[in-house]
Formats: C-alpha cells, structure tokens, sequence
C-alpha cells in the first residue's frame, strides 16, 4: 500500500512539474519556441480597447526586430535616431516598460533597402545570455551579453553582401546558436556557434546568388526525432539541417528565381515556402517530407502567394498573409483553398497565433484578430498610432508590440 501510495505522489509530482514547465515558456527568438508564431497564452485579450495597454514607451531609435523575453526582462535591439553608425542591444522590464541597461555598438553605414534597417535582425536568449547578429561592411559579427548587458564574447563569422541589406535572425536550436548568411556575394554558410564562447561548432558552406535570402528557419520535429531547421533560399531551395552537428538532412530544389524572405510554414510533414519580389510573392513550393526525403506536396498557384510576412499552421491548415493583406487558409493535407479574404492592411509583420486566434498587424499601425478557423470569423480590430513593421512578442500574459517608435504592453 506504501509502495502504491508512493507511486501515486511520485506521478502527481511529475505532472505538476510538467506543468510548471509548459506554463513558463519564454518568447526567446523571433516567432517565439521554435520560430512557430505560436503562444498557448490565455492572458491576452481577443478584443483590445485603450485600457488593455498596460504601459508604452518611447524608443531611442528606430528598429524593426521584434522584442523577445527571458522572466521579466524584454531584449530589443535599436537604431539611434540621432548618432549614424550607433545602435543599441537594450533590457526593459517587462513589467512596467523601465529600461534596466543598454549596450552600444558602433558600425558602418552601408546601403540597404529603404524600407530595411540596421536593426532588423530579431535577437534570441537563454537563462543566461542574449545573442545578436550584426551585419555591416566588415561581415557578420555575432555578439553574446549575460543578462546585465555585459559583453561575454563576440565573434566575426565572415563577409557578407546584400543589395537589400539583412534581416535574417539568430535562433537557437538543440543548445547551439545557428546563424544563416545567405549574401549575393562570395561564399554564403550557415554555421553553429557554442552558446558558452561563440567557438565554431560547425559551418555548412553554401552557394550564393544575386538574389540572398533574408528568411529566418523554423524548427521541426523529423520522424525519428531529430530536431531539425528548415532553412529557405534562392540558391538552395528548402533544406533540412540537424542543428546539432550541421548534417544536411535532406534538400530540395524549387527552382527559385526571386527573392525568399519569409520564412517557411510546417504543419506536420508538409512545408510551405514562397519567394518573390516587388510588392508579393511570385513562387512557392510545397513538399512532403518522409524520413530523409522530400517530394513535390501539392501546387499553391500564384493567388494570395506572401512574400515577406511568415504564414502560420494550425489544426491541420495553414494561414498565409500576404503583402497586401489577404490571408488564405489551406487543408495543409492537399492544398486546397478553405477561405481567402482581405483581413488586414499591407504587412510587414509576420501573424501570431495566440491561444487559437490569429492577431495580424499592418504597416499603417492595424491590429486584426480573427478565429484560427476553417471559416473566416473576424472577432477584433484596433489602431496603433503609428506604423508596424516588426513582428510581436507573447509572454506571462502579455502582448509586445513594437510600433515605429515605441514598445506596448498589452493584456486584460
């Protein structure tokens, strides 16, 4: 009976502990866990009104990188709007907006699109560091600062040129710091940085082109369990990588032409992944993937294709917004068209999806949020003052939004 009881408490403990866990999940990189968009987070309201922003500040700069979080501290990274060649890795708190440090960098100015800036690249973090990717002139250049804006190392990766600029991000995956430099000029690689010194723990070389690639990767679960990211670009397609050791997993080739910068949109084994130019995407490829091989899903034609914000998945569908703001909901299983309809104004912002509803944000500053339904249900809609170009952040019950100038804080 003793033994019985013993088992009993021992398995309660370790579904509380499990829950513990799930319950603290930070938004620790661009899209949050796994680059996925998505946050269980019940705290956020679906319908916002002025007295659901908790506090907002104004920035010292410009930026379009999203927030991301660890406990009660948001990282962000800034543009100063006065001093040329400064920006900023920065902490505020998460509870009342206040700006605990900021770290200065100084770069070159170099040219990028208008539209871009030197801060647009998201940053990532764990329990002990924050980790940013700059891009100038001089190359990539990864940076680590422990929680209390101090520098731990810093690290050149190699050169680097996009006519465009950059904006690819940092991720973490299976303890490693992977970084993707897709430029139109030399050599392109993707390469694994131990989290503890920046030391190279592998670099895959790649093939570059006149177009880049400007897409962050997504994780996935492969069928055997390896965690794998799932990288976008002209010059390569979609590839699989392990992120443990750098090991190509699989690859296949899209025959892309243009330009990929949103990234790609897994729901199970079925990966979605646009490329375009201009105002909206113009090719896409859809595979499936089994084991360590990929083929040819289904078509999505040209209709609705994004560009530049990351589509979601969800319950077996996939949400793709594009530039102008029509999203389309697909069966992910066969492609096939369950709704598309105007929801939004012309993003930037990639979608998030929080506790079952889609919130999408415009570049003139719009808000939409709408059921992650096989039918359009169209539940909110609010006004920022100014323009969004970064994509949110969700934690602890609480939205962030970045704005043109300032960082919100939304909840019930």
């Amino acid at each position: 009976m003793r033994n019985k009881v013993f088992h009993i408490l021992l398995k309660f403990s370790i579904f509380i502990a499990i829950l513990g866990l799930g319950s603290a999940q930070e938004w620790s990189q661009f899209r949050g866990p796994g680059t996925s968009g998505h946050s269980p987070d019940k705290g956020i309201p679906e319908t916002i009104k002025k007295d659901n922003i908790k506090w907002s500040i104004e920035l010292p700069g410009t930026g379009h990188s999203s927030p991301v979080l660890w406990g009660d501290t948001i990282f962000l990274t800034v543009t100063d709007k006065d001093s040329s060649g400064l920006r900023y890795v920065m902490a505020f708190s998460s509870k009342d907006g206040k700006e605990k440090w900021r770290n200065k960098q100084t770069h070159q100015v170099y040219k990028q699109h208008r539209f871009n800036n030197f801060s647009s690249s998201t940053p990532c973090c764990d329990e002990e560091r924050v980790y940013v990717a700059w891009t100038s002139p001089d190359g990539v250049e990864a940076l680590a600062l422990d929680h209390n804006g101090k520098e731990i190392w810093k690290k050149k990766l190699g050169k680097f040129y996009a006519k465009h600029g950059s904006s690819a991000s940092p991720v973490l995956a299976n303890n490693t710091l992977v970084i993707g430099s897709h430029g139109e000029q030399g050599k392109s690689y993707i390469v694994g940085l131990d989290l503890s010194n920046g030391k190279e723990k592998w670099k895959i070389e790649r093939e570059s082109n006149d177009k880049g690639a400007y897409s962050t990767p997504v994780t996935r679960k492969a069928d055997d369990g390896t965690e794998e990211l799932i990288f976008s670009s002209t010059a390569h397609g979609i590839t699989s990588i392990d992120a443990a050791n750098g090991t190509v997993r699989w690859e296949h080739d899209a025959g892309f032409s243009q330009r990929c910068v949103g990234g790609p949109v897994i729901s199970g084994n079925t990966i979605f992944v646009s490329a375009g130019s201009g105002s909206g995407g113009k090719e896409s490829a859809v595979v499936r993937v089994k084991g360590k091989k990929a083929s040819v899903a289904w078509e999505a034609g040209l209709k609705g294709l994004p560009y530049v914000p990351t589509g979601l998945s969800f319950n077996g569908m996939i949400f793709l917004l594009n530039d102008g703001g029509i999203m389309t909901c697909r069966r992910a299983s066969d492609g096939k068209v369950l709704w598309q309809e105007r929801v939004v104004g012309a993003p930037y912002s990639s979608p998030i999806l929080i506790n079952d509803k889609i919130y999408c944000f415009s570049k003139e500053g719009d808000m939409s949020v709408m059921a992650a339904s096989s039918k359009l249900e169209l539940l909110d809609s609010f006004k920022f003052p100014e323009g969004i170009y970064a994509t949110p952040a969700v934690a602890g019950g609480k939205l962030f939004v970045r704005t043109f100038s300032n960082l919100y804080c939304i909840s019930k």
